[in-house]
């Protein structure tokens, strides 16, 4: 059974029920979200009793079915999941379901007069053929009485057109009687003929009356319909209205937005023209910085080269010979001495370049003295030590000798690179000769952890 079907048994159920105080549903789902009927239909199943407020907002709907509902659940009836919300809110199943409870509860009354039937699947389908033939019948009984009515009707309508010929003469004028009583009598005859008339005219008049009202029902329903009509056409409207002015704002967006991107576009082109500037000039940069670093490496080599020639020419002349051919000025250490002072027109016998004694170079890294400044893991600051050697002469086992530093350590010194400029040397060997800072030692000692 469709879902239709089963409303319009519920309905039929519930009126028959209903009917009994005169009273009917015309929509199921939207007569009974009040509670009123439900109410109504409790008190003539159960024979009960209960409050009942004519609602005038939701709240007081839901009063009334909360009053069905705990009455339902006091009898001792199973109502499976319904609700007042669902009730009010016009939820046709839980309706239903309502009404199926209570009819299979009390089992009531049906509408041809048979307990114990309830509104089950099986005895809706009954009651629906049931109630099919029933409207037929009562349609046929009223077409006979429709039909006996209008042959009444013509009936008397004769009878009336015959009272009156009678009453006539043959040349159209009223009869009068030989006597009194023969007057008395057309007298009366005449009295019904215009109380026939009267009756007809006042059946006419009342029939009359009823198309006026219908035809006023009509043309209230239809004129307020017509108004609801011109409401929902003003809201129509209004939101068309609103609909094109959203629209136009978004057009009007939608171009900013547009001119904007037309903006950003100009300023990311310019902005890439300017990268690729940038990029051409720093790439141009790169190539002068190699040819550079490469003319200054060719330039080192030839350095290199020359300073190699220079220690084979020395190797091969004798000192005088060579300080002679390359012009080198005297020593300022030189300069300074007494020897040379008192006119000495050669190298003194103290020159780093004589062969018979031991050279002064030898003798000034004896009293040299260098600073070694080194940092540690634990402390920020440096610590100092010296050293009674020159620059370029000190090993790394002479450095640990100076610090004494007990354990692991890595050994970092801060150097000078002809290429790279300054730079950070880990030495590892004890006999490796450790590079210097400006005439000192910066040095970084930092403890190895073993993993």
């Amino acid at each position: 059974m469709e879902l239709q079907e089963q409303i319009k048994a519920y309905q039929a159920w519930v009126n028959s029920q209903l009917k009994k105080k005169s009273q009917q549903i015309t929509d199921f789902g939207k007569d009974l979200r009040d509670g009123k009927a439900l109410i109504t239909i409790v008190e003539i199943i159960s024979g009960q009793c209960l409050e009942k407020l004519n609602p005038r907002n939701e709240e007081e709907k839901k009063q009334n079915v909360a009053k069905v509902i705990d009455f339902m659940k006091s009898s001792g009836i199973k109502l499976p999941h319904v609700t007042t919300e669902e009730i009010v809110g016009g939820n046709v199943k839980s309706m239903m379901q309502l009404i199926l409870a209570l009819a299979a509860h009390f089992k009531p009354a049906s509408i041809d007069g048979k307990k114990g039937e309830t509104p089950t699947r099986q005895g809706f389908v009954s009651y629906r053929e049931k109630k099919v033939a029933s409207l037929q019948l009562e349609e046929k009984h009223k077409e006979m009485e429709r039909s006996f009515e209008k042959d009444l009707s013509e009936i008397e309508s004769l009878a009336i057109e015959l009272q009156k010929i009678l009453l006539l003469d043959s040349e159209g004028n009223l009869l009068s009687g030989a006597n009194i009583e023969e007057d008395l009598v057309i007298t009366r005859a005449e009295l019904n003929l215009a109380l026939e008339e009267k009756l007809k005219q006042e059946k006419e008049l009342t029939g009359i009356q009823q198309k006026y009202k219908e035809l006023s029902t009509s043309n209230s329903a239809l004129l307020s319909r017509l108004k609801q009509q011109d409401e929902d056409l003003m809201l129509l409207r209004q939101q068309l209205l609103h609909s094109n002015l959203a629209r136009d704002k978004l057009k009007s967006e939608k171009a900013e937005l547009s001119v904007e991107l037309d903006d950003m576009k100009d300023e990311m082109e310019r902005y890439q023209s300017k990268y690729y500037e940038k990029e051409l000039k720093c790439q141009q940069l790169d190539n002068q910085l190699v040819l550079e670093k490469t003319e200054h490496i060719r330039a080192m080599t030839r350095k290199k080269e020359e300073i190699k020639e220079l220690q084979k020419q020395m190797n091969c002349h004798s000192p005088d010979a060579v300080f002679h051919d390359l012009r080198i000025p005297q020593s300022p250490v030189l300069r300074r001495s007494p020897a040379l002072s008192r006119g000495s027109p050669t190298l003194s016998r103290k020159s780093p370049v004589s062969r018979n004694n031991p050279p002064r170079r030898r003798k000034l890294s004896e009293n040299a003295q260098t600073r070694i400044l080194y940092f540690t893991d634990r402390d920020m600051t440096p610590a100092m030590a010296t050293i009674s050697k020159r620059v370029g002469d000190i090993t790394l086992g002479e450095f640990k000798s100076a610090i004494k530093k007990q354990g692991n350590y890595r050994y970092i010194f801060k150097a000078l690179d002809p290429e790279l400029g300054t730079v950070k040397e880990e030495v590892f060997r004890d006999d490796d000769v450790i590079p210097g800072w400006e005439g000192k030692i910066v040095a970084w000692v930092e403890e190895e952890l073993n993993v």
